[in-house]
């Protein structure tokens, strides 16, 4: 065996090579005024950015990072609540400003002097599509009583009455039936089919098709006069003594219709 190759001679050829090297190094260092060891050392900051911190830096880094982030999702959270408030402030104004505008025309088109206005909503339909409305002997309310809209139409009348609600027929029930009156005196039985009105006369005085609105009564035990329906625009029939008409219904009623009773005071 040749003694030149052996492994322990060849580990010495390498540990002078790396000490030689080594101080290669440390010579172009001292020469070069340290500038090596700075790019080295500078090269591994950029490589190894986490060792440069120490445990308690990292931990006081990450807990930070934390904190941020909660705090950025509660204040988020915050101001999604403040807008889901602020729009429910603007639905429930706007509401009453319809509401407002609704009871200030109400007011103009009937006379405050001889009736109560008593607001209402309706609060149940039945299977029989039967409407309940708010109120009932509790606000003096009886059968027969007028149901009218913000312009002053009467669109319901009531048919009973219970404790605090009361059921109504509306025009667009098909048995919705109510006696009317023009500024003739031709009275006149105005029923409904759920689509059309349908206006035909009980006593004709004067065969005039200028008749414009029927009115409520009190002859038929209404509080007063209150138009039902305006036939300045629909076509009359009038043969034999009799008058007839047929109005398409465009008012439809719903739990968010704007609905007052009114009473004689």
């Amino acid at each position: 065996m040749n003694a030149n190759n052996s492994p322990k001679r060849r580990i010495y050829v390498y540990y002078f090579l790396g000490i030689l090297f080594s101080a290669t190094l440390v010579t172009i260092d001292i020469f070069s005024d340290k500038g090596l060891s700075k790019n080295l050392n500078e090269t591994v900051n950029i490589l190894l950015p986490q060792q440069t911190l120490n445990s308690n830096d990292f931990k006081f880094s990450s807990l930070e990072i934390f904190k941020t982030k909660s705090s950025l999702i509660n204040e988020n959270i915050r101001l999604k609540n403040e807008v889901i408030e602020l729009r429910k402030l603007l639905i429930e104004n706007e509401q009453l400003r319809d509401e407002n505008i609704n009871n200030n025309r109400v007011v103009k088109e009937v006379d405050t002097a001889i009736y109560n206005i008593l607001q209402t909503s309706i609060i149940f339909k039945t299977p029989s599509d039967e409407y309940i409305i708010s109120g009932g002997e509790n606000l003096n309310l009886k059968v027969k009583d007028l149901v009218i809209d913000q312009s002053g139409y009467v669109v319901a009348i009531v048919t009973g009455v219970r404790q605090d609600r009361s059921f109504i027929s509306t025009i667009e029930d098909s048995n919705f039936s109510i006696q009317g009156i023009d500024k003739y005196g031709n009275e006149y039985l105005i029923t409904s089919d759920g689509e059309y009105i349908f206006v035909n006369s009980l006593k004709l005085n004067t065969e005039n098709s200028d008749i414009k609105y029927i009115y409520t009564d009190i002859s038929y035990g209404h509080p007063g006069q209150f138009p039902i329906v305006d036939l300045s625009s629909t076509q009359i029939n009038i043969a034999n003594n009799k008058l007839q008409a047929e109005i398409p219904i465009n008012y439809k009623i719903s739990f968010f219709s704007d609905l007052y009773l009114i009473q004689a005071k």
